[in-house]
């Protein structure tokens, strides 16, 4: 099929892993991501936000997976005291003791990073007994092995930018000075910045990872899969719109990257939708890669995906961009769950009415709490009110309240 990659013996995909991104992704670990998985289309966005949070979501996104611009995992020792960085569009290779720059391309290799390291000046200098740290590590029998440690205070504030996206942890949490102290006593030596400098650090790093993917895709050869889903945040007013890319790289591994979160402006029209989801496809030297569009099933999406072939080149589309809608199978459930569930309306709509009632205020709900106890049921699971538009939630609010329908007829009779 066309866009999927031949298959590796399984000989020959030991030792590799394809390169991706994850969440900011959200920059989304080892990868939990990750996945063996048989070449499906499928699809996901990444975010060039206009704001900090949202550019540390991608960084998040990006760091949990591999290096992107390499097929191959970094699997060499040569990589623990060099750096990966994208000059004039080409990856180099910076020696972390020097900072000089070697060639870090797919056939560059890593014996002349290796010779270099071997004579390096700066790394076989005397170091001052300051900057030396002693690591305990244990070794084969129960042997304790001593090591000195190098401290390095750019990794280590790249180390806390990634934390920050990782976990999504607020900004202002260089600041606290709770986590300062922490930080000191594990390491005297490191210099702690305020939130403006990690806000930059996480910036930059947003766009040296979004540059390297955008090269790897423009020399990518093989189908993605896209989804996207259009929102809006109610108390703020604004729509947003997120764009997430899928693929599978030459080991046959599941790769997602978000590719973009982005501010869409009213109206939420099907002219709208097309325009910033083609905007993001050429960006990212996706339009003529594509294999599906998922999206919600909704008027306005139905209409841009029609829209949509107009702007790309359809010679370059599956069987002419026949199959390049693919409606949303979770959208479809909840669909079909709901129209199930329409038999129990009236009995769903006075269980939720009960639960909205003794939920409502502290003293009602102490009452409830009360009678469970007179009643001897245990209750350990909170009263729920659920989400009408997820049948999901619809379902966890009539488990947990069908165990309490002896407490909801007593308090009823009283």
């Amino acid at each position: 099929m066309d866009g999927i990659p031949p298959r590796r013996s399984m000989a020959s995909q030991d030792g590799y892993e394809g390169s991706g991104v994850a969440g900011e992704g959200n920059f989304t670990s080892a990868d939990p991501s990750s996945q063996r998985a048989t070449p499906i289309s499928e699809a996901t966005p990444i975010s060039q936000a206009a704001t900090p949070t949202s550019q540390a979501a991608t960084v998040t996104s990006q760091a949990t997976s591999s290096r992107a611009g390499s097929k191959r995992k970094r699997t060499s020792a040569v990589w623990d005291e060099m750096e990966e960085k994208l000059e004039n569009r080409q990856l180099k290779a910076e020696c972390n003791h020097c900072h000089r720059k070697f060639s870090a391309g797919p056939r560059a290799g890593t014996t002349h990073l290796r010779v270099h390291l071997e004579c390096c000046p700066p790394k076989h200098a005397p170091i001052g007994p300051q900057q030396q740290q002693l690591r305990l590590t244990k070794g084969e029998g129960g042997k304790v092995n001593i090591e000195n440690v190098i401290f390095g205070q750019d990794k280590a504030r790249k180390d806390l930018a990634l934390m920050i996206c990782e976990h999504e942890y607020p900004l202002s949490i260089v600041d606290h000075s709770g986590f300062r102290r922490f930080c000191s006593s594990l390491q005297p030596m490191f210099k702690m910045v305020c939130r403006n400098t990690i806000r930059n650090d996480i910036v930059a790093m947003h766009s040296a990872q979004k540059e390297k993917m955008v090269i790897f895709f423009a020399t990518f050869k093989h189908r993605v899969a896209v989804t996207t889903d259009l929102w809006t945040v109610g108390y703020q007013k604004r729509g947003y719109m997120a764009v997430t890319a899928h693929y599978i790289d030459d080991s046959w591994n599941l790769k997602s990257f978000l590719m973009r979160f982005a501010y869409v402006p009213c109206p939420h029209s099907a002219e709208v939708i097309c325009e910033a989801l083609y905007e993001c496809l050429v960006e990212w030297h996706l339009e003529r890669k594509i294999s599906t569009v998922t999206l919600d099933n909704c008027t306005s999406n139905d209409k841009a995906t029609g829209i949509l072939p107009d702007k790309l080149d359809t010679s370059s589309l599956m069987l002419d961009g026949q199959l390049l809608h693919m409606r949303c199978a979770a959208h479809i459930l909840n669909l079909i769950v709901k129209d199930g569930m329409s038999v129990l309306e009236k009995g769903i709509e006075r269980l939720r009415d009960s639960v909205a009632f003794w939920s409502a205020t502290p003293k009602r709900h102490e009452k409830f709490e009360k009678m469970a106890k007179t009643l001897n049921i245990e209750y350990n699971k909170r009263l729920t009110l659920d989400c009408k538009t997820r049948w999901n939630s619809t379902y966890i609010m009539i488990s947990i309240e069908v165990e309490y329908i002896e407490i909801f007829e007593k308090l009823k009779a009283c």
